[in-house]
């Protein structure tokens, strides 16, 4: 090969480099938050590996070759596999083909309805054109780019940017039977003292719930839950800096909570609880939503693909209320309807929630699991687990974590981000402090 050549397969064609692949694909699912989202939860396409390419793409940079040889990564460097469902039989048989004259491979259910596809990420990343008369190909090309740093999210006037760092809910819990025992009762002083501590620890938003959501708790009324949460947000929506969230299942008491000064609601139920709840949402057009999962009493048949199409289905009820998907944040839902080893299962797959789209909540803060893990500690004794789950959603693809414990999560985040999203600046420049590290 001549000095500075390249193998016939890498040498630069128009419209074929690494960045022009890219923006085809980004340009093919530009309008992924216009879509319906029905097709979206009909496929359910989800990102099964993880790919750790930083390594890989600074050692081929090592070598001083051109940058269009880069491509190389593309074609052999990783591999892509989707998960996807509702195909039908002529779809599943165009995608097969296709696949297998890319150098891909599609495996099937004996049905066809539910498929795994594998192909390197050029070949992944081709597929939408190969495919563009089908509606399917969308939600690949959606599963694909979704995966990155989802749009900020503005409420009220005040924004929560994903992907530089991993933001913080402080939790505040206006309730006398909290699970983890941290519940102030109807001590309004006490709530807006422990939300402006949170705040100054470096939380970014605060979640003010008047309602346990613990196993075998007693449900409450709105007026009564309404006669908890009001008085501490009449107290703090002045003072606080950041957003203000009302933890409710109630549309009555998230009606209150919006006219009170929330920006945001976070529902147990994802929309899919009261009816009302949508509706009184959509009609606040700066205020967000989280959608958590809670499917209790349910045999799952597939963890991940059954908590995935929960929440796409609560994306369908936010898109037909008027609730553009930018507004909303989705949660797993640790620790709600799961065991303990389903909890486990869903930290490990986690990242396969990342082709939704959205931002991505997650709320393990000493919940009964870490409980089992540790030998029977109680809540108030689960913050080193707790830090380790939120360190490892934050590996896995969460964009934002709520916690009890905001000071110590916020420090062990600031470690994890660095190797997680990029070292900081600041630590580049820093010389070895002494032949020990």
């Amino acid at each position: 090969m001549p000095s500075g050549g390249a193998p016939a397969g890498l040498r630069p064609r128009t419209g074929n480099t690494i960045p022009q692949r890219r923006q085809a694909l980004i340009d093919h699912s530009r309008a992924v938050n216009g879509l319906d989202p029905r097709v979206a939860a009909r496929y359910n396409v989800r990102l099964l590996l993880q790919n750790s390419e930083g390594g890989l793409r600074d050692a081929v940079a090592q070598l001083g070759i051109p940058a269009y040889a880069l491509m190389a990564i593309a074609r052999f460097g990783a591999v892509e596999a989707l998960a996807l469902q509702g195909l039908s039989s002529d779809q599943a048989r165009a995608l097969e083909r296709s696949l297998s004259e890319a150098g891909g491979a599609l495996l099937t259910s004996p049905n066809w309805e539910r498929a795994v596809i594998f192909a390197p990420l050029m070949v992944a990343g081709e597929l939408p054109a190969r495919l563009a008369t089908d509606a399917l190909t969308t939600e690949v090309a959606a599963a694909l780019t979704g995966r990155g740093v989802p749009p900020p999210l503005s409420v009220r006037g005040q924004r929560l940017e994903f992907g530089r760092r991993t933001l913080v809910m402080g939790i505040v819990n206006v309730t006398p039977d909290s699970f983890s025992g941290d519940g102030v009762g109807s001590d309004v002083d006490a709530a807006v003292d422990r939300a402006v501590a949170l705040i100054d620890a470096g939380a970014d938003v605060i979640d003010i719930g008047g309602e346990s959501t613990r196993p075998k708790s007693t449900p409450i009324s709105a007026a009564e839950e309404l006669e908890r949460v009001l008085p501490v947000f009449a107290a703090l929506s002045s003072r606080s800096s950041v957003p203000l969230s009302i933890d409710t299942r109630k549309a009555s008491v998230a009606a209150a909570g919006i006219a009170a000064g929330a920006a945001m609601v976070n529902d147990v139920w994802g929309l899919q609880g009261d009816p009302e709840m949508a509706p009184v949402i959509a009609a606040h057009s700066n205020v967000g939503v989280v959608v958590m999962h809670n499917q209790r009493g349910v045999d799952y048949a597939d963890l991940m693909a059954d908590i995935s199409a929960w929440l796409r289905q609560s994306l369908v009820v936010a898109n037909e209320a008027g609730i553009v998907a930018e507004r909303v944040v989705i949660d797993p839902g640790f620790g709600f309807g799961k065991t303990p080893a389903q909890n486990l299962e869903l930290m490990r797959r986690l990242g396969e929630l990342r082709g939704i789209g959205r931002p991505i909540l997650v709320g393990p803060s000493r919940k009964s699991t870490i409980g089992f893990l540790t030998g029977g500690l109680p809540p108030d004794e689960r913050l080193e687990g707790g830090i380790a789950l939120a360190t490892l959603a934050a590996s896995a693809g969460a964009h934002m974590v709520r916690v009890h414990d905001v000071s110590e999560t916020v420090r062990a985040l600031k470690v994890a981000d660095a190797v997680i999203r990029g070292t900081p600046e600041y630590i580049l420049s820093l010389p070895a402090p002494g032949p020990t590290g």
